[in-house]
């Protein structure tokens, strides 16, 4: 028995959600608070799932983004096991538990128990939570927009790249990486601080485009920022002469922008710039982009 979601908006995501080991009444309830997330960025869409089954059947909770287990029953943990065994390793995901003990505030994991009875604030709280921090799902944050992201958002966000950096090997030899930044606008300086403070980086942040290409004759950088218009010489005049500097001409350029014609990412192509991204642009992609232009620049420095 599955819950149905009702049509969301582009903008939203569904995330599946499967539940094993509640009753009927229970199943009600959850239903209800699932059917309001519609109208939220986050949808979640629910799976009820037999505790007897066998784990050869239940392969559609082994696809799911979220698996919920009531540990409260010995049949419904059991029958979490055997599906968990059939999941590969690198696939494992933390698994929410529901629970009638008050959890331990330090215990490990704790942040993944839902205590019953079932409060639904609390409930999506703990998913909305867990799409952050395992399923890297911020919606929230995006560089280029009014809004300011949540203390939530950028605690999650820490946590996945302190985590990120513990398991990489020989850390304390990696030098910060250097980033040079120039926007106008101070919301936007503000949000790329706080994505590059959490990577460790060196920035240099400025508002035109003349301290811009000052900054590129006095220092190298691994990847460099450029806002299209700002006041004085715009981004592309900025991108064209970094790419005169002896220090700077093969440092990746990202030219940050609202427009996204044809011919504006045409005229940032013949600059010399690598990427060029639409504001507002989400964490994830940012991420993405900017890791893939600093493996670059450390290819090129080996």
């Amino acid at each position: 028995m599955a819950a149905q979601v009702s049509p969301v908006k582009l903008s939203s995501k569904v995330f599946v959600v499967a539940v094993i080991g509640v009753n009927e009444t229970d199943l009600k309830i959850l239903s209800r608070i699932f059917s309001i997330t519609r109208y939220r960025q986050r949808c979640y869409k629910l799976i009820a799932v037999d505790e007897n089954s066998s784990p050869s059947d239940l392969a559609e909770v082994k696809g799911a983004d979220i698996q919920v287990v009531n540990v409260n029953s010995p049949t419904a943990v059991r029958c979490w096991q055997g599906i968990a065994s059939s999941i590969n390793i690198k696939d494992r995901k933390p698994v929410l538990k529901i629970s009638n003990v008050t959890p331990i505030p330090t215990e490990a994991g704790s942040e993944f128990i839902i205590s019953w009875p079932i409060n639904p604030a609390k409930m999506l709280q703990v998913l909305d939570s867990y799409t952050i921090r395992h399923l890297h799902y911020y919606p929230e944050f995006a560089i280029g927009s009014e809004l300011e992201p949540c203390s939530a958002t950028l605690k999650n966000i820490k946590a996945i790249n302190a985590t990120t950096r513990a398991q990489q090997q020989d850390i304390s030899t990696q030098k910060a990486i250097r980033v040079l930044v120039a926007d106008d606008s101070l919301a936007v300086r503000r949000q790329l601080k706080i994505e590059f403070d959490i990577m460790d980086a060196e920035l240099n942040l400025v508002a035109d485009g003349e301290a811009a290409v000052r900054a590129a004759e006095e220092e190298q950088y691994d990847v460099i920022f450029l806002d299209v218009v700002m006041p004085g010489m715009d981004g592309y005049s900025v991108c064209k002469n970094i790419r005169r500097s002896k220090l700077n001409k093969k440092t990746p350029v990202v030219m940050l922008t609202s427009r996204s014609s044809s011919f504006d990412k045409l005229k940032g192509v013949l600059a010399g710039c690598d990427t060029y991204l639409t504001k507002p642009i989400n964490h994830n992609e940012f991420t993405e982009i900017t890791q893939k232009h600093l493996n670059k620049s450390m290819e090129k420095s080996q």
